[in-house]
């Protein structure tokens, strides 16, 4: 989506439930009822009131507790996600995104890097034997499918009481909702590309057009991504230390607007951390996408099931404990429960592997540790908005704002009523605004959403 260079890290645009007490999804109601989670009332504004929302608040999912990965600056650089894709003892094996070399933070990252950990265990594993997937996303399902195709005795656990980890896809005034992955990036080498096909799914490919509504903010901006793109363009890329510097060491201290603006757009929202947390290097991460992006018209968590196929999957089941040796291994779960079986595969969201939400016994390797600190657990929020009305350009692709006061916050809006034909805005936080928006309530979110879009269009 970068006016200047670079991939995109549009397919996994957050999405979760709200908290851990909040009922899930509870936000999706209309404002006219009253409840957990609902809106009662909200502020008369210069452009239409809404008439329901979705809010993800990933980082306070306890099963993710992040939107994706990003490199954070360290001297072990893109080395560190091989070193988390290892396996340990010939027991574990590792996958997810976080664990993808050629495309991390992508669901078709995270699907093949779960046939990839089939693969090693297929390898030198007898079939017949037992193992336990941790985790029912992309990488959970995709490497169950293929170990249940390979003839080996396979049971999924899921903390969650769905399938899709951070692929999932909800209903709002009669239309499809993305909360997790939206986009198809590279559609022209992607392995979902075929498989949405072959299923019928529509795809509508996505220029990023850059579209402000308000006077100059459109020529800000540009400045300001020219300036940003300029100077990581002139970095000594061979005499520096690129796996070490920070991104925000290649920008002014003081920054304009548009410089605040673009830096919000391209790295917060596209990698989930600010620019003083990525690494110069982790913006030259992954494969070359090829061919565009696309939006899914329908469910992206229906395509992800249907390429990996019915597959039984304990629902419900949250791991506490992966005890292993020469033997086997011994998943515990909540409750007290023992899950035994002679390999598991561990898909946990880096997040969660960061926070140490489940205990190894034996610990994990230091080097394997070391790719879990060496990783950021970035953050990408969206806020859906359904009207009775369109109030904006009904033809844009995206709406984009630069907030006088704050830069970067709500920086843009996906035009929904182009992808669904219901009247529905989709904006988003990434970075450090996002986790600043996720200690606030659902009435604040939304208010602040609405007063965006008020200076926009009211």
């Amino acid at each position: 989506m970068s006016v200047g260079r670079g991939v995109t890290r549009r397919e996994f645009v957050a999405g979760a439930t709200a908290t851990v007490a909040a009922a899930s999804l509870a936000g999706c109601l209309p404002f006219s009822k009253d409840g957990q989670g609902t809106i009662a009332s909200l502020p008369s504004y210069g452009v239409p009131s809404p008439t329901g929302y979705l809010r993800s608040n990933w980082s306070r999912d306890p099963y993710s507790l992040c939107s994706y990965s990003a490199l954070a600056p360290s001297p072990l650089g893109t080395g560190v996600r091989p070193l988390l894709a290892e396996s340990v003892a010939d027991r574990l094996a590792f996958a997810g995104e976080a664990t993808s070399s050629g495309s991390p933070a992508y669901v078709h990252g995270a699907l093949l890097s779960g046939r990839r950990a089939a693969a090693e265990i297929a390898g030198s594993a007898r079939a017949g034997s037992s193992v336990t997937v941790i985790g029912a996303g992309a990488a959970g399902l995709a490497c169950a499918r293929d170990l249940v195709d390979a003839g080996f005795e396979v049971e999924v656990l899921e903390a969650r009481d769905r399938v899709g980890g951070r692929v999932w896809t909800e209903d709002l005034d009669g239309a499809p909702a993305e909360m997790g992955a939206s986009w198809i990036s590279g559609v022209g080498n992607n392995v979902l590309t075929p498989q949405a096909r072959e299923a019928g799914v529509e795809l509508m490919g996505f220029d990023y057009d850059l579209g402000f509504v308000v006077p100059g903010q459109a020529r800000e901006a540009r400045k300001g991504d020219r300036q940003m793109w300029g100077r990581l363009d002139a970095y000594d890329w061979q005499g520096g230390t690129p796996a070490l510097t920070p991104l925000s060491d290649l920008m002014p201290r003081r920054r304009s607007p548009g410089l605040q603006w673009a830096l919000a757009y391209n790295i917060a929202q596209e990698y989930g951390v600010d620019a003083e947390g990525l690494s110069v290097l982790g913006t030259e991460e992954g494969a070359s996408e090829k061919g565009g992006d696309a939006l899914i018209r329908g469910s992206y968590q229906d395509l992800v099931t249907g390429i990996t196929g019915e597959l039984p999957v304990r629902l419900e089941s949250i791991v506490e404990t992966v005890a292993y040796g020469s033997s086997g291994v011994e998943v515990g779960l909540k409750g007290g429960e023992g899950v035994e079986s002679d390999f598991a595969v561990i898909t946990l969201p880096i997040g969660v592997l960061k926070a140490g939400s489940v205990e190894f016994n034996p610990a994990l390797p230091a080097r394997k540790l070391a790719a879990i600190d060496a990783l950021c657990a970035g953050l990408l929020d969206k806020l859906w908005l359904s009207f009775d009305e369109v109030f904006w350009d009904g033809d844009a692709e995206m709406i984009h704002w630069i907030d006088p006061a704050r830069p970067g916050r709500w920086a843009e809006w996906v035009n929904g009523y182009k992808l669904t034909g219901k009247p529905l805005l989709l904006g988003f936080n990434g970075g450090g605004i996002a986790r600043e928006m996720s200690g606030l309530g659902d009435e604040e979110v939304v208010d602040s959403g609405m007063r965006a879009l008020d200076a926009m269009f009211g």
